[in-house]
């Protein structure tokens, strides 16, 4: 829980699009083991360097096990004292954190933090990742190390993702209610996982929003492909989430969902059938993947 404080006369402004500048960063793809690093704008100008993939297969499939762990046991209490899942995920964030910032890159990172705390700005990190490989990775875990601070945690340093479109996006803008369909699947045959404190999680963050009619949760019955189809085709829906493992398949450089199948083992979906099936639901603003 954050400290409160005491109300004052003084109130601090929000920051929107005018109090930030861009640290625009573009990760191409790789020649080997070495990825390029462009910095294609920043406060304190471009910079270029090359770094190496730190991790073996085997151990970044076990770090996002845990991170996928640790998200779901959290009840969303800030400790004191990190719990052996909390310290894993901070490591790897930490980990993150020296590959993108590496070089050049971190010189130039550091001298635009003191140039926009000057002008009283934020930074704006905008990754532009190529490789699937790294697109995968979850960035918005970035931990410096060096400060204590997850970036994405801090309104000074929020962390987006960048994606040319061949098309125009649609206003997300809805008339209320926002309508939310929520699914889980944990099938027999994968690593169990506590997907009930990420369902409780969620309906406690929208249960005031739902007493005020603005929002309606729901949550589908069955964790088959044909469900969600069934479900989507039927009713309207503003966001999708959904609460299960996910992975990467290397060969085709494709991430997969494991929804469940009549005998509730695992059918693995491509994120290509799964974006096609979600794009043809034309209410729908948003997909959230807790995979």
């Amino acid at each position: 829980m954050l400290p409160t404080t005491k109300r004052t006369k003084a109130v601090t402004p929000t920051m929107n699009d005018r109090d930030y500048l861009d640290f625009d960063l573009e990760i191409g793809r790789p020649i080997g083991q070495a990825y390029p690093l462009t910095l294609l704008r920043s406060p304190a100008g471009e910079a270029r360097a090359t770094v190496m993939w730190p991790f073996g297969e085997l151990a970044l499939e076990n770090r996002l096990k845990d991170l996928q762990i640790a998200l779901l046991s959290s009840g969303g209490v800030r400790r004191t004292v990190l719990t052996p899942a909390e310290e894993a995920v901070q490591r790897f964030g930490a980990e993150l954190f020296e590959l993108l910032f590496s070089g050049e890159v971190r010189n130039r990172y550091d001298v635009s933090q003191e140039r926009v705390h000057h002008q009283e700005k934020g930074l704006r990190i905008k990754l532009r990742i190529q490789d699937p490989r790294l697109a995968n990775l979850p960035w918005e875990f970035l931990y410096d190390p060096r400060k204590g601070e997850y970036l994405a945690l801090s309104q000074q340093t929020p962390v987006v993702r960048y994606l040319e479109l061949p098309q125009t996006i649609r206003p997300l803008a809805v008339t209320p209610p926002l309508r939310i369909l929520g699914m889980i699947a944990a099938p027999d045959d994968r690593q169990a996982l506590d997907v009930q404190v990420e369902q409780q999680r969620l309906e406690r963050a929208v249960a005031p929003l739902q007493d005020e009619g603005l929002v309606e949760l729901h949550w589908l019955e069955g964790a088959t492909w044909r469900d969600l189809q069934r479900t989507l085709r039927r009713e309207m829906w503003h966001v999708f989430h959904f609460v299960g493992h996910g992975m990467y398949n290397t060969q085709r450089e494709e991430g997969l969902i494991a929804f469940c199948n009549d005998q509730n083992q695992a059918h693995l979906l491509t994120a290509g059938d799964l974006g096609r099936l979600l794009a043809d639901h034309r209410t729908l603003r948003l997909a959230v993947l807790n995979a």
